[in-house]
């Protein structure tokens, strides 16, 4: 059916090397549909987006074709190709664009997508002048005909800098990828054959004074500027002097007795009225640690004063692990110590372990290899293990 568009079209006119389909004149025909009537046309020139016709016998009078052919019409025509002695057919449907006179131009709307192709092999065979035959257009529509993207062989020349780069780059990518995998399987390591201790103290098995009732304590060697210093004193050097009340009871006859030949001085000394000073000597070549302030002060019964150790004596370190672990320190390869504020770590030894009562953790004392200074008495350690189990001995108790 012809359809008719009333609305002007906008046709733009362009140099023939401007064009995106190039023009030829083909030996061939085509048929044109006007008002159902099929009207033979003789092809002046065509290409891939349409092509001009002169429309055999004349154009008829112009009162009887006014609106026959106009421009904007959609409608059917055929190109009847003859190759050696066999048709080609090719229905299209066309836009009128433009009717001069007995010449119409025609662009293609909808046309099949082989019949273009083989239209296409056609026109280009036709320039070129190669012999167009039956063979030639079978194997046309069999094969594939898209335009694809011409590739462009890149340039893969290097310089050496370039090259110096690409090694270096691969250097550097092998480089972080085996230390991440090193720093992995370090990990592992550790999460399987260590074990780290829930805390860990230095200790010396010191004598620790303790205030043995309430009352005053008076200092007697020189004081340190802080309370973490140590201070060394001999044996028998006076330490310490402690005021407190005589506490006394009386339990038998014989003290109420000995109540009436005693002064009146002394009953109040019995009766805790007085002060009882006493004087706390050193027992050994010690260094002393003061537990709190350095200045003398009111203390409180048992409260520990100082704590005293021995001169020659080595620090020990006391670690305590959970109870759950005690299967885990039976294979103990190796002990590393590492004090507090310190980056390296030394060896130790475990001399013996005993359970702690108070907090149901293992305790375990441990010998270091090298000597600690007094000066971390009592500062906090990380202590790690390293069991020798071997990986089978894992393992197995892992899969059993």
């Amino acid at each position: 059916m012809n359809s008719h568009q009333t609305q002007p079209l906008d046709i733009v006119h362009e140099a023939i090397d401007e064009r995106q389909h190039v023009r030829t004149r083909l030996p061939a025909t085509a048929q044109l549909s006007i008002k159902g009537q099929s009207r033979p046309c003789e092809i002046i020139d065509i290409s891939l987006g349409g092509m001009s016709l002169a429309i055999k016998g004349g154009r008829p009078e112009e009162s009887d074709t006014a609106d026959l052919v106009v421009p904007g019409m959609t409608t059917n025509a055929t190109i009847l190709l003859n190759l050696q002695h066999f048709e080609l057919n090719i229905a299209a449907s066309v836009k009128v664009v433009a009717v001069d006179g007995e010449m119409v131009r025609v662009a293609f709307v909808e046309i099949d997508r082989k019949k273009m192709d083989t239209l296409r092999y056609v026109i280009s065979s036709y320039i070129s002048g190669d012999v167009v035959n039956i063979d030639g257009v079978f194997n046309l529509v069999q094969r594939e005909n898209y335009i694809k993207e011409r590739k462009v062989k890149a340039d893969t020349s290097r310089s050496f800098f370039d090259r110096f780069k690409a090694i270096f780059g691969s250097l550097i990518y092998l480089a972080i990828g085996l230390s991440i995998f090193a720093l992995i399987a370090y990990k592992l390591f550790l999460y399987f054959f260590q074990v780290q201790a829930v805390s860990g103290v230095v200790e010396g098995s010191p004598y620790v004074v303790s205030m043995p009732e309430n009352g005053y304590v008076k200092f007697l060697v020189d004081k340190p500027q802080n309370a973490q210093d140590f201070v060394q004193v001999q044996t028998g050097q006076p330490i310490a002097a402690v005021s407190s009340q005589l506490m006394t009871s009386f339990n038998t006859p014989d003290d109420v007795l000995a109540l009436t030949e005693i002064s009146q001085q002394d009953l109040q000394t019995l009766y805790g009225k007085a002060f009882i000073e006493t004087v706390i000597n050193s027992p050994c070549d010690c260094n002393i640690f003061f537990t709190d302030s350095v200045m003398d002060r009111y203390a409180y019964k048992e409260q520990p004063l100082m704590h005293m150790l021995p001169l020659g004596r080595q620090l020990i370190v006391r670690a305590s692990f959970p109870y759950d672990k005690i299967d885990d320190l039976k294979d103990v390869e190796s002990v590393r110590l590492r004090l507090f504020g310190e980056s390296v770590e030394i060896g130790g030894r475990i001399v013996r372990s005993r359970i702690n009562n108070e907090t149901g953790m293992l305790d375990v004392i441990i010998e270091p290899e090298q000597a600690i200074t007094v000066d971390n008495y009592l500062k906090p350690v990380g202590v790690r293990v390293l069991t020798g189990a071997s990986i089978f001995d894992w393992a197995k108790g892992t899969f059993q």
